[in-house]
């Protein structure tokens, strides 16, 4: 994939990351727990999917593109 084009690809995945984790908090506020717990783990799924299908494959092609709150790596 061209730089820039994973560059785009990136950005749009982690705004829409982003919003569905601000759908959360309106789903808590909104409903009960067992129903926030479905939701809460459907949203999960999804973000695990983007990074494993889209984030990662990226991140291998273009390490560059990886934000440092990204690496779990300790370095020390």
């Amino acid at each position: 994939m061209k730089r820039d084009v994973a560059e785009s690809i990136l950005a749009l995945v982690f705004e829409y990351g982003g919003k569905l984790n601000d759908s959360m908090l309106t789903v808590r506020e909104s409903s009960d727990e067992e129903e926030f717990g479905h939701y809460r783990r459907a949203v999960g799924n999804v973000l695990a999917s983007a990074f494993e299908n889209i984030i990662d494959p990226i991140f291998a092609e273009h390490p560059d593109l990886k934000p440092d709150q990204l690496n779990l790596e300790k370095t020390e």
